[in-house]
C-alpha cells in the first residue's frame, strides 16, 4: 500500500507538466491530471503519517515536501497554505501561501499587504528572514527568496487594488534575488506586461535592498528606507514601494505610481513561480527524493 500511494503521487508531479500547458492555452477542457489527481486528493495527508512497513523499528521515515506550490497543489488543484522544503537552506517544512487561481496556478506568494495589523517598517534581520502570517499580511524572507529564484529560474506576478476596489496587475517575465553579499539586490525581471504599469522595473531593477538599519539606496541625501518607514528596493527613492505604510496617506503608503502618483493602494500581492525551462529540473528533484 505504501509503494501504490507513492506511485500515485510520482504519476500526479508528472502530469502537473502536461496540465499547466493546457491552462496556458487557455483551455476549458478537463485537466489530464483530474481523473487520476482527483482519486489521490489525500495523498498530501499522508506525509506527516508515514507508517513504517516493519513495525519492529522505531525510526522514522523523512518527510518528503514538495519543492514548489507547483507542486504543491497539482493534486488539490486549490489555493491555501502548504507545507514545501527548501533543501538548500536546510529547512524540512516552511508555510506557504499558494495562489493556484491565477494565470495558470501554481504560484508561492512572497508578500501581501491586505490589513493594517503587520508592520512592515522592520529592520535588516526580519526582511532577510521574513515575518507576519502567511495566511495574512507577510514578507516570506529576503534569503529565502534568492535561494528559490537563484537554483531555478522563475517569473512574477503581482496583483494591486485600489481602495475603490479597482483591481490591476503586473507580469515580469524573469524574477531573480541576488545574494546577502550583493545587499539582494533585484537582478532580474525580464519583460513586463499587463494593466498596472511598469513602476518596476524603469526605477529599481539592478538596485540593492534597503531597510531602516540599512541604507544602501542610492540617494544623496535621504535615507529613503527610513524616510517612507519601509524596506524595499529604493533607488532614488521609489516608482513603487509596496512595503509603505498601510492605509498612510500620499507618499507615505502602498504605492505604485505607474497606476496613480503617490497615491496609497488598499491590496498588494506578490508572486513567483517556476518558469516552464525549470520544470524539468524540478520534476528530478522530486523523483530523486522518492527512490
Amino acid at each position: 500500500m505504501f509503494r501504490l500511494t507513492f506511485v500515485i503521487l510520482l504519476y500526479c508531479i508528472l502530469l502537473f507538466q502536461i496540465r499547466f500547458c493546457y491552462i496556458q492555452d487557455n483551455s476549458n477542457s478537463s485537466k489530464p491530471c483530474a481523473c487520476v489527481c482527483d482519486s489521490a486528493v489525500q495523498v498530501g495527508v499522508f506525509e506527516d503519517n508515514l507508517v513504517d512497513e516493519n513495525p519492529s523499528t522505531t525510526e522514522q521515515r523523512p518527510v518528503n515536501r514538495p519543492l514548489s506550490c507547483m507542486e504543491a497543489t497539482a493534486a488539490s488543484n486549490k489555493s491555501g497554505v502548504y507545507k514545501i522544503q527548501i533543501p538548500q537552506l536546510k529547512l524540512p517544512s516552511v508555510d506557504v501561501y499558494c495562489d493556484d487561481d491565477t494565470d495558470g496556478g501554481g504560484w508561492l506568494v512572497f508578500q501581501r499587504r491586505v490589513t493594517y495589523e503587520e508592520n512592515f517598517y522592520r529592520d535588516w534581520k526580519n526582511y532577510q528572514n521574513g515575518f507576519g502570517d502567511v495566511s495574512k499580511s507577510f514578507w516570506f524572507g529576503l534569503e529565502k527568496l534568492h535561494v528559490l529564484t537563484s537554483s531555478c529560474e522563475h517569473e512574477m506576478y503581482i496583483k494591486l487594488r485600489k481602495k475603490n476596489g479597482e483591481e490591476y496587475y503586473a507580469k515580469y517575465t524573469k524574477f531573480r534575488i541576488g545574494s546577502e553579499s550583493e545587499s539582494y539586490a533585484l537582478k532580474e525581471l525580464g519583460d513586463y506586461n499587463g494593466t498596472a504599469g511598469d513602476s518596476l522595473i524603469r526605477g529599481h531593477l539592478g538596485i540593492k535592498f534597503s531597510a531602516i538599519d540599512r541604507d544602501n539606496d542610492n540617494h544623496g541625501r535621504w535615507h529613503c528606507a527610513y524616510y517612507f518607514r519601509s524596506g524595499w528596493w529604493f533607488h532614488k527613492c521609489y516608482f513603487s514601494n509596496l512595503n509603505g505604510l498601510y492605509l498612510a496617506t500620499k507618499k507615505y503608503g502602498i504605492n505604485w505610481n505607474s497606476i496613480e502618483n503617490e497615491v496609497p493602494l488598499g491590496f498588494s500581492e506578490m508572486m513567483m513561480r517556476p518558469k516552464q525551462s525549470c520544470w524539468r529540473q524540478l520534476m528530478k528533484q522530486s523523483l530523486n527524493r522518492v527512490v
